[in-house]
C-alpha cells in the first residue's frame, strides 16, 4: 500500500485508512443494512487482515460507541498503526452530545489516551457540529488542541468539517503538517475547492464518506479515483466485513498501479 506524507511534517499514511464506526456503535447510523458488531476474534482477525495489506491508519471516535477501547484492546500497543481520534461528540442513550469546551476537550483527549493505551495521540479532529462555523470562529476548541499538542499529548491536530466554508476556514487555522477530514465521493464532489487549498499549504486531507455511507454501489471505480485525487492523503473506508477489505485493498492498489 502507497504511504503519504501527512502534510509537510508526517507521518506516513496508508493510502486507503480504515474506519471504525461499525466496531463499537450500531444505533443511529445511517448504513443501507443492518450489521451486528464483531466480536474480538473477528475484529483480531480484520485489523490483522488491513495490516497484511499495509494499512497503518484506523479511525475512530467517541462517539462511536466502544470502538476507541476495542481499539486500544486489539492494537494499542502496535507502533505498525497510527489512530485518530475526535473531541467534541459523544453518542449517548441514543442522541449525539455536543462539548466543544477547553474543559470537555482536555477531558476527551485523557479519556481517549486511556481507551486507546496511548500517551501521545497521533492524531486528533474536533467532530463537529452542524454549528461548525460558529465553533472555529471562536477559536477555543481548536486553541485547545494545539495546546495539547504542545505539550506533546497530540501529534497532529484538525477537525472533520462538514461544508465547504467550515472546511476552508479549519484549512486556514491549523499548521502544516495537519489535517482536515472531508467528505468526498462521487456523488458529492463539492469539497474539491477544500481539498485544493489544504495541498497548496502542506495540510492534509482525509476523506470520510468515500461511498456515501454505503449508498454507493461501484465500490472499486469509487475507491480508485478517491486514492488517486491529487492532495487526498487517505480515504478512510469503513467495514467490519473481511471479504469486502480484502477487495477495497486490491481496488486501491490497482488504481494506484495504474494511476
Amino acid at each position: 500500500m502507497e504511504l503519504r506524507s501527512l502534510g509537510a511534517r508526517g507521518p506516513q499514511i496508508s493510502a486507503l485508512s480504515l474506519g471504525s464506526t461499525k466496531f463499537g456503535r450500531r444505533e443511529g447510523v445511517k448504513y443501507p443494512n443492518d450489521f451486528t458488531l464483531p466480536s474480538d476474534g473477528q475484529l483480531s482477525d480484520l485489523l490483522a487482515l488491513a495490516k497484511d495489506n499495509g494499512i497503518n491508519l484506523v479511525d475512530t471516535a467517541p462517539s462511536y460507541g466502544t470502538s476507541e477501547a476495542r481499539i486500544g484492546g486489539l492494537i494499542g500497543n502496535d507502533d505498525h498503526w497510527h489512530i485518530a481520534t475526535k473531541v467534541g461528540e459523544e453518542f449517548v442513550d441514543g442522541r449525539s452530545h455536543f462539548d466543544f469546551s477547553p474543559t470537555a476537550i482536555r477531558a476527551s483527549v485523557e479519556r481517549s489516551r486511556q481507551h486507546l493505551r496511548r500517551d501521545i495521540l497521533d492524531i486528533v479532529l474536533l467532530h463537529l457540529s452542524d454549528d461548525e462555523i460558529s465553533i472555529l470562529e471562536d477559536g477555543r476548541a481548536m486553541a485547545a488542541l494545539m495546546e495539547l499538542r504542545a505539550q506533546g499529548l497530540i501529534g497532529a491536530v484538525g477537525a472533520s468539517t462538514k461544508t465547504v466554508a467550515a472546511g476552508l476556514l479549519a484549512v486556514a487555522q491549523i499548521d502544516p503538517g495537519d489535517l482536515v477530514m472531508v467528505t468526498l465521493n462521487p456523488g458529492d464532489q463539492s469539497q474539491l475547492p477544500v481539498i485544493d487549498v489544504a495541498r497548496a499549504s502542506d495540510k492534509g486531507i482525509l476523506i470520510k464518506k468515500p461511498l456515501d455511507s454505503g449508498h454507493h454501489g461501484n465500490i472499486g471505480a469509487a475507491l480508485g479515483s478517491l486514492v488517486l485525487e491529487p492532495g487526498v492523503t487517505s480515504v478512510v473506508m469503513g467495514t467490519i466485513n473481511k471479504g469486502h477489505l480484502a477487495q477495497n485493498c486490491f481496488a486501491v492498489q490497482q488504481a494506484l498501479a495504474a494511476g
